[in-house]
């Protein structure tokens, strides 16, 4: 089986989980598409996912021209509905695809449904053979094979629901500049000196009691006298 088909195959499983999520709670996506100005509701987000729930089942039982095709224009249009609220409605809280949890519109989603499309189309073009027939015939390999299935699905999930957050919340420092000479820590023991800060000082442990302002911090290479 070429990688190809692999992909299509993860893109069907990944699309019957979000029928099934959006049959049982269809309000996120009623939500997304009210937002870009669809006509939505409870009965039509649904209504796309019983479609979904039955594209996905239709190409992983029966792989074909035409449930590869079927495929190929959910995804194209899921992209289209993503690239939409990237330009039109950069502010859209959610796309309506995870179902109770917010996922906003990013840029990998977008890619992530265009290679989805691109692998249905290719597994119209040469349909593969069925999901149960890969399984039974490769034996014993089925376990990994059908493991590394799920793994595939899942960090194609977590791609769309949390790697567009992660990315977001990384801010450069701000407010000073970034020092990258090779004298920089020089110039930090220097003002931490200048601050009267020596090894060992309170301040430098976060949760230890404060310094005693009476008492000097101790000088780098001085021994304390034996009481």
């Amino acid at each position: 089986m070429s990688i190809v088909s692999i992909v299509a195959f993860v893109a069907a499983g990944l699309l019957v989980a979000a029928g099934i999520v959006k049959v049982a709670r269809p309000l996120p996506t009623a939500r997304a598409m009210y937002a870009a100005g669809l006509p939505g509701g409870s009965a039509i987000a649904r209504g796309l996912g019983l479609a979904e729930v039955g594209v996905g089942t239709w190409f992983l039982v029966a792989p074909s021209a035409g449930s590869g095709g079927a495929l190929a224009v959910l995804y194209l249009a899921f992209a289209g509905f993503i690239g939409f609220l990237l330009v039109a409605r950069p502010g859209t809280a959610s796309c309506g695809c995870g179902g109770a949890s917010d996922v906003p519109p990013s840029v990998i989603h977008l890619v992530l449904n265009a290679v989805a499309a691109v692998a249905a189309v290719a597994a119209a073009l040469d349909p593969p053979a069925s999901l149960a027939r890969t399984l039974t015939s490769l034996g014993a390999a089925s376990v990994p094979f059908a493991i590394g299935l799920v793994t595939a699905a899942c960090l194609a999930a977590v791609a769309v629901t949390d790697l567009p957050p992660a990315l977001a919340a990384y801010r450069r420092p701000q407010g000073h500049p970034v020092e990258t000479d090779r004298n920089r820590h020089l110039r930090a023991d220097a003002a931490l000196s200048s601050a009267h800060v020596g090894p060992g000082h309170a301040s430098l442990w976060p949760g230890a009691a404060p310094a005693d302002p009476s008492v000097p911090s101790p000088t780098p290479g001085v021994t304390e006298p034996d009481a």
